[in-house]
């Protein structure tokens, strides 16, 4: 404070040579000790901003994540026969470790193919004993589920039944809305995949979708950074339930190595009809 005499201030600071044949400035000079303030809050300062780096580093790569949810799962998936929804409750079911049933309402038209059936019937079976997937065939454009069924409005999208398994069960690695910048760029690319959602897209327009979807995986392994988020699993579906022969060949590549890397999407080779290189089907 101001009523604080240079002699004063002096005293606050204990300043030792560090070799003998270095003088200290006049102490009665009382310019060298507000030198010798100002270094001290700057360094002051700059501790504290390094010590805020440090904090959000060991909370981005040390943090403790919010833990899965292991509850019994509970989820109705309606969808048309072929969809890419199918497919997305075989890897669902393989992450949540649950089975499967698939029924086919009375509004479905479509023939049921007896063998894609039975594969979702087999995925996890001997591993576990509960249903936590009910998979029903309807005449709808768009794939919706339902968790509390009579309880709830159906909410479309494949994205959205993406989105929301990944926030009821707690999987922050495929989808953590607390990264904001890898959540929008997730959302970005699950916006660009619904496009191919769409009723009666040309097979040019497919091809520029894809194009569009290639160009994420440039300078990275997956869609939004170097980790499987539910971009992939949306995409992984798409191509699954794609003519081959519309697939550009980076993205059968990618579709390969996504398969064979990750758990989950190992359980979509039962449904390839055809195979990708390097793919053991």
């Amino acid at each position: 404070s101001s009523g604080i005499n240079a002699e004063s201030k002096i005293s606050m600071y204990k300043v030792a040579p560090v070799y003998d044949d270095i003088s200290l400035p006049d102490k009665e000079d009382g310019m060298w000790v507000q030198d010798l303030e100002a270094r001290q809050d700057k360094c002051l300062s700059e501790l504290e901003l390094f010590q805020q780096r440090l904090n959000k580093i060991e909370a981005d790569c040390c943090g403790v994540k919010a833990a899965e949810n292991t509850s019994k799962f509970d989820l109705v998936v309606g969808c048309s026969v072929g969809s890419p929804a199918v497919y997305m409750t075989a890897i669902m079911a393989r992450k949540v470790n649950c089975l499967i049933k698939v029924f086919s309402h009375s509004t479905n038209t479509k023939q049921v193919d007896s063998s894609i059936t039975n594969k979702l019937l087999r995925v996890n079976k001997g591993e576990t004993d509960y249903c936590g997937i009910n998979l029903i065939y309807k005449d709808t454009s768009s794939p919706y589920f339902m968790a509390c069924p009579g309880r709830q409005v159906a909410v479309s999208g494949l994205s959205n039944i993406l989105r929301f398994i990944a926030r009821e069960r707690k999987y922050s690695s495929l989808y953590d809305e607390q990264d904001l910048l890898n959540a929008a760029l997730i959302d970005e690319i699950l916006s660009v995949v619904d496009s191919l959602e769409r009723v009666n897209v040309s097979a040019s327009e497919i091809g520029t979708i894809l194009n569009t979807l290639a160009s994420y995986l440039k300078s990275s392994s997956y869609l939004a950074g170097d980790a499987l988020s539910i971009a992939d699993i949306a995409l992984c579906c798409h191509l699954t339930a794609m003519d081959s022969k519309l697939i550009p060949n980076s993205l059968r590549t990618y579709l390969s190595d996504t398969v064979k890397g990750n758990y989950e999407m190992k359980v979509l080779k039962a449904f390839l009809n055809w195979t990708p290189a390097g793919l053991v089907v």
